[in-house]
């Protein structure tokens, strides 16, 4: 490309001087190093792509049918540098191994952080937002690696799942129960099929039969779960210690390992509280405080450590103590309990790094 213009720096006129310069500048095209922000709105049938250049101009727009191949190629025919951005779903995982080596970065975001761009809504118009976030560095990352701990995540999951299902049908199964007067207690009532011959009516025993097979069928698929997911976890040495922390077993340890995966991501424990949603964010206006609300956090680990603690706390160990010293200090039982919780949650993250056994020393002298 040749840019010719008339150069004349000391304000003198051609018709006054009798003189003007003609210079030629030659540029040579940049594409190679343009900087391109890629937006891409994922469906499990389309991908909606839209692709900006530094300046924030639209230099294209595709919908390409969600097909790993395709998607590969579209990528790879845009020129340039490329960021490229989608958000966090069931199909994060997949898009991040697919697509991770075929771009310069790669951010999978957080659509709850997002949602307030979110007024009008379309696929095109998703995309393009994402696209200017992206250009703006206005968008919170969710970490993914390709790694076989994430993988791993899959397995805990449908495990997750299938325990909730499982509680979701033990609460109608004694629902029925409860709706004839017989309140019954105890696991023995999801064990003995002898009790449905109580009910009076024929409805109840029907649906208390049928439910009762989907129970045992649940458990079944429950005890599988549980067989591969400590085949699988043997894989992962950092289960071993954190299976000696009180009130954390095998199933604790893999949620733990699936959700965390790198443990140095976290640069200390009070981020490790704040993504495991066991902090409290302050608020202020006018440099005055007003309150703290809940931050949003991964609730499969708030889960892990907050059972983990009920656990400990019925046993005679360090962080039973620990919870006692600090009642006898005046602490109310629920912020005691709480802070056992965050204790826990600090020791695992510890003993992760530092590639050791729990000791009750670590309570009061943590590792550096």
């Amino acid at each position: 490309m040749k840019l010719l213009y008339e150069a004349n720096p000391f304000g003198i006129s051609k018709d006054q001087k009798g003189f003007g310069v003609m210079v030629t500048l030659t540029f040579q095209p940049q594409k190679e190093r343009c900087m391109k922000y890629i937006g891409m709105d994922a469906h499990s049938s389309i991908c909606v792509f839209c692709v900006m250049d530094e300046h924030g101009v639209e230099v294209d727009e595709a919908t390409i049918e969600t097909n790993g191949r395709l998607l590969v190629e579209y990528v790879r025919s845009i020129e340039g540098k490329k960021k490229l951005v989608f958000e966090e779903s069931e199909l994060s995982q997949w898009l991040y191994e697919l697509l991770h080596d075929e771009v310069d970065e790669l951010i999978v975001c957080n659509p709850v952080a997002n949602r307030e761009y979110k007024k009008a809504k379309s696929d095109k118009l998703d995309a393009r937002r994402l696209a200017k976030l992206l250009r703006g560095g206005f968008l919170t990352p969710v970490y993914h690696s390709g790694s076989a701990r994430e993988r791993f995540r899959s397995l805990m999951s449908g495990y997750q799942s299938l325990v909730e299902e499982a509680t979701r049908l033990k609460n109608r199964y004694k629902s029925l129960f409860r709706k004839e007067g017989n309140n019954v207690k105890g696991k023995a009532l999801y064990n003995d099929e002898s009790l449905l011959e109580g009910f009076e009516r024929s409805d109840f025993k029907f649906v208390g039969e049928r439910t009762f097979e989907l129970l045992q069928q649940m458990e079944l698929q429950r005890l599988a779960y549980v067989k591969e997911i400590k085949r699988v976890s043997k894989g992962f040495k950092e289960v071993r210690w954190l299976k000696t922390i009180p009130g954390i077993a095998d199933i604790q340890a893999s949620k733990i390992v699936a959700q965390v995966i790198d443990p140095h991501r976290f640069p200390n424990k009070y981020k490790y509280y704040s993504y495991c949603g066991l902090a409290r964010h302050g608020r202020s206006s006018a440099g005055k405080p007003c309150g703290s609300i809940k931050g949003h956090g991964n609730r499969a680990l708030k889960c892990v450590y907050k059972m983990a603690a009920h656990s400990a706390l019925r046993g005679d160990n360090g962080l039973r103590r620990y919870h006692d010293r600090l009642c006898a200090k005046g602490v109310n039982e629920g912020d005691a309990y709480n802070a056992v919780c965050r204790k826990i949650a600090a020791i695992s993250l510890s003993l992760w790094k530092h590639e050791r056994r729990y000791d009750d020393q670590l309570i009061d002298n943590p590792l550096k």
